[in-house]
């Protein structure tokens, strides 16, 4: 298994060491902090996760019904996590909001030959990140700036990234929609060379399609809400195939079915070359907390992604 995640770990960030390449590294800056987020497989752009909307959707922040203190675990594969705090200040129209999100990956064997390892190191990343985001009735916007760090074997770079975005309500919420630019920003060299941010343009909606009561019970409303994100990545690096290029444009799609306001059901339907083309998830709604539970299954063998979150409502 350790060398399974090592080789994935050099799939993923292809700016290991001296790998000489155009494709981004940074891997966490693409994925949702919290599980809300991930069990609709990231098509949030138009959809409020409390602190954690500072990666997909600064403006979002706003949208928030409370101020909120907001933590996300995600566990994948032996010794990996990926970690999110955050806490987000409703003022009025204004918000402001703070998070930490952590990535790392212990156990990675270093090999120069066959045989017996040299050791072991480990693969890290770090955002500590603040945000604004004002409303200005029909439109909100927000910016969000990122101290990043990232360590790997005995190499270590830092660097700086904003996160800018435009959101707007619609039907008396019904509809959402929402854009944003993530990512823009710059690394230190890391040993050879800087790691390139996976920077993104973000556009989508989300929604409310339908509400409905089961027969014979009035008391227990059935919400039905879909929502979609394209994602454009605006970093562009040539593939195996001359005269083509990877990082296509895709689809982020996803489906809730909010039970009562008590019980959420999601589930997430990502286009295009990913390993994650699915997804999953479960939450419970109260006045003061919410408790959410994502699982990611990966279809390159390199197991499933659980993540639970909590959030706090104040």
């Amino acid at each position: 298994m350790r060398f399974l995640i090592a080789l994935n770990i050099l799939i993923l960030v292809p700016q290991l060491l001296n790998a000489q390449d155009s494709r981004p590294g940074f891997p966490m800056l693409e994925n949702a902090p919290t599980p809300s987020g991930l069990a609709i497989n990231e098509a949030s752009v138009s959809i409020p996760h409390g602190s954690g909307s500072i990666f997909i959707n600064p403006a979002l922040l706003v949208f928030s019904n409370s101020s909120t203190l907001d933590f996300g675990y995600s566990s994948w594969m032996e010794e990996s996590n990926f970690i999110f705090g955050g806490a987000n200040f409703i003022n009025g129209k204004r918000v402001f909001s703070i998070g930490i999100y952590n990535s790392k990956i212990d156990g990675i064997e270093q090999r120069n030959n066959p045989g017996e390892p040299n050791g072991e190191f480990s693969v890290s990343y770090l955002s500590l990140s603040g945000a604004f985001a004002y409303d200005f009735e029909f439109l909100s916007l927000g910016v969000a700036a990122q101290y990043l760090n990232e360590e790997n074997f005995q190499y270590q770079a830092s660097g700086y990234a904003f996160n800018f975005g435009a959101s707007s309500q619609f039907f008396d919420t019904k509809l959402k929609t929402g854009i944003s630019i993530l990512n823009i920003g710059k690394l230190d060299n890391l040993n050879s060379q800087a790691t390139k941010l996976p920077e993104l343009l973000r556009a989508g909606f989300s929604l409310d399609i339908i509400e409905f009561a089961p027969p014979k019970n009035n008391d227990l409303p059935v919400l039905v809400s879909i929502s979609s994100d394209l994602v454009n990545p605006l970093n562009k690096y040539e593939s195996s195939q001359i005269g083509e290029t990877d990082n296509d444009p895709y689809f982020n799609l996803g489906l809730r079915l909010n039970v009562a306001e008590v019980i959420e059901l999601s589930g997430g339907y990502k286009t295009g070359d990913t390993a994650k083309p699915i997804s999953f998830g479960v939450g419970v709604r109260t006045e003061q907390f919410n408790v959410d539970y994502a699982l990611v299954p990966y279809e390159t063998g390199f197991g499933t992604l659980h993540s639970i979150g909590l959030q706090y409502k104040f």
